[in-house]
C-alpha cells in the first residue's frame, strides 16, 4: 500500500475561482499530490472550458501538487498553441504539469467550435505528433493531412523530455493510442471496476505489441468521491449532487460512451464498483478495492457535483487528509 497518490478536482464553473484556489492552496497544505481540471463547454455553474488558464492560476499559489489537465478536450485546440500553453504551465508550475487528453464526445461542443466529429481521431494522432516535435526538437518540418507546421518552439518546457501525456478515453482505438503514442493512459470516472481491468489488460496487450517494454509506474484513476462525517450523510449528499450531474449531463443528451439514462438514474447501480461514498470507514476499503484489483497508484478524487457547496469540499478535504491517507502511506 506504500505510497498511493491522492489528488483531488476542486469547484469549478461558473465564477466559482475563488472558492476553487482557497480548496487547492489548503489541499497542498494538507499533502494531496495533484490537482485536476476538466473541460466542458456552455455547461451552467458546472466545468470551465479553459483547464489549462485555471491551473497557471493554480501554479502561482502552489509549490509542490502536480497541475493536471484531467481532461483537456484535443480538437479544439491548434497543436502548436497547445504546445506553448502547456510548455508555459510547465515553466510557471517549475516542472508539475501533465497533460491528460482526449478526443471528446459532445456534439454541442463540436457545434459551438465548428469542429467535425468525423477524424477527430486522426487528427488527434498528428497533434500529438506536432507536439513531441516542437518539445523535443530544435525546428520542426510537419506536413500531414490537417496541420501544416514549420518553425519552432521558443521556450522548451522544463521538464524533459516534455510534460507527460496521459490519453484519456475509451474504444479500442484510443486505448491502442494511450500504450502508443502517449505516456500513459487516464480512464475517466464513469467506468466501473470490470471495465478498468479490461481496458488495463487491452492497454498493455497494446504496449507490448508494439515491443514497448518500459514499465508503465503510475495508475491513475479518476472517481466521483463524496466523503462525509457519516455514510449516512455521504448518500445524502450524492442523491443531492452526484445524481444531479448524471441526471441532467449523462442522461439528459450528452452521449456519453456507455453512461445511459438507465442507469444514470440509480445510485446504487451507479455506485457498484465506481464510486468512492460514505464515511472514512467506508471509503477506505472502496478505495483498496481499486489499489488491490486494478493497481491504482494514483486516486484522483473528482469532488465537486453541481450545488456541492465550497464548505462542505474543504472538509472532504480534511477528512481524506487526517483519515484516509493514514491508511495509505
Amino acid at each position: 500500500m506504500a505510497g498511493l497518490k491522492i489528488g483531488f478536482i476542486p469547484s469549478e464553473g461558473g465564477h466559482f475561482y475563488p472558492e476553487a484556489l482557497t480548496e487547492v492552496t489548503r489541499g497542498e497544505e494538507l499533502g494531496f499530490d495533484s490537482v485536476w481540471m476538466e473541460e466542458h463547454h456552455s455547461v451552467t455553474n458546472h466545468y470551465w472550458p479553459s483547464p489549462l488558464t485555471v491551473l497557471a492560476g493554480f501554479a502561482t499559489r502552489t509549490s509542490r501538487v502536480t497541475l493536471g489537465t484531467d481532461i483537456l478536450v484535443a480538437p479544439f485546440y491548434h497543436p502548436v498553441r497547445l504546445a506553448e500553453d502547456v510548455t508555459l504551465l510547465d515553466v510557471m508550475s517549475a516542472g508539475r504539469a501533465v497533460l491528460g487528453i482526449a478526443i471528446g464526445y459532445k456534439p454541442d461542443e463540436f457545434a459551438l467550435y465548428g469542429a467535425e466529429l468525423e477524424k477527430r481521431g486522426a487528427r488527434f494522432e498528428e497533434q500529438l505528433a506536432v507536439l513531441r516535435a516542437l518539445w523535443t526538437q530544435d525546428r520542426v518540418s510537419f506536413k500531414g493531412r490537417y496541420y501544416t507546421v514549420e518553425g519552432r518552439l521558443e521556450p522548451k518546457p522544463v521538464t524533459r523530455p516534455h510534460p507527460p501525456v496521459w490519453i484519456g478515453g475509451w474504444g479500442d482505438l484510443t486505448l491502442k493510442r494511450a500504450a502508443t503514442l502517449a505516456d500513459n493512459w487516464i480512464p475517466g470516472p464513469t467506468a466501473d471496476l470490470a471495465r478498468l481491468i479490461e481496458g488495463k489488460r487491452t492497454f498493455l496487450g497494446n504496449r507490448a505489441a508494439a515491443g514497448l517494454t518500459a514499465p508503465i509506474t503510475e495508475w491513475p484513476l479518476t472517481r466521483d468521491v463524496i466523503i462525509a462525517d457519516t455514510d449516512a450523510r455521504a448518500r445524502e449528499l450524492a442523491e443531492e449532487h452526484i445524481m444531479v450531474a448524471y441526471r441532467r449531463e449523462y442522461a439528459g443528451g450528452w452521449r456519453h460512451p456507455f453512461i445511459d439514462s438507465s442507469i444514470a438514474t440509480d445510485l446504487d447501480r451507479l455506485m457498484e464498483d465506481r464510486f468512492i461514498i460514505g464515511g472514512p470507514d467506508e471509503c477506505i476499503p472502496k478505495i483498496r478495492r481499486f489499489v488491490e484489483r486494478y493497481g491504482m497508484t494514483h486516486l484522483i478524487c473528482r469532488l465537486f457535483f453541481p450545488g456541492m457547496p465550497h464548505a462542505h469540499i474543504m472538509r472532504e478535504l480534511e477528512l481524506l487528509a487526517r483519515e484516509v491517507m493514514p491508511a495509505f502511506r
